[in-house]
């Protein structure tokens, strides 16, 4: 799931990633989407990343360059493939990021993206997260209106983890599908290996 919506058309997925921090706070990594359709499997997203983060007192604070690519999207004004910044700040396990992308837009004009991710409860092995978060887009050219558009997306998700394993299942979506064809709530469920 990415930002309210199924990337893997609605197909399950198997996701891999590979991660390396060092202690000065230079992070780097790489993941992998495979969407299993039985009739045509393909890999459905990749990510790389890489940042530093800095612990000041409390606060823990990142800067990073991500590159996606994504093998469908269903809004044409949007590419497959882009490049994010971002900036962040963590308190706790409440994490605040603001991305910008030069390239996500095929007209080649600049969007954001804020969200917010954040505990809500815990009790024993369970833990509820939540996420909120918003894109603002340029309006159509053709408009001729100036500003930025606004479109929400939210997740809620049931974790824990069970021996080796950590169990989630959850809820999410968008108000603005750009990566499948509906905007509706879905639910969703994962099984996690760390190793």
């Amino acid at each position: 799931m990415f930002r309210g919506e199924t990337i893997s058309g609605a197909d399950p997925a198997l996701s891999a990633g590979v991660s390396f921090d060092t202690q000065s706070g230079f992070f780097v990594g790489a993941s992998a989407t495979l969407a299993l359709d039985p009739n045509s499997p393909r890999v459905s997203a990749m990510v790389q990343y890489a940042g530093f983060a800095k612990r000041r007192g409390p606060v823990t604070l990142e800067l990073g360059l991500i590159h996606r690519s994504y093998h469908t999207i269903v809004d044409t004004e949007y590419r497959r493939e882009f490049f994010e910044g971002f900036i962040g700040a963590a308190v706790g396990g409440v994490r605040a990021r603001f991305y910008a992308s030069p390239d996500y837009l095929r007209d080649g004009r600049a969007t954001y993206y804020v969200e917010v991710n954040a505990p809500l409860l815990r009790h024993e092995k369970w833990q509820l997260d939540g996420h909120a978060g918003l894109s603002l887009i340029p309006y159509e050219k053709e408009t001729r209106r100036s500003g930025l558009r606004y479109y929400r997306d939210w997740r809620l998700t049931l974790s824990r983890p069970v021996g080796p394993l950590y169990l989630s299942l959850g809820v999410n979506g968008t108000n603005y599908p750009v990566y499948s064809d509906t905007g509706r709530g879905r639910v969703f469920g994962s099984v996690a290996y760390a190793f």
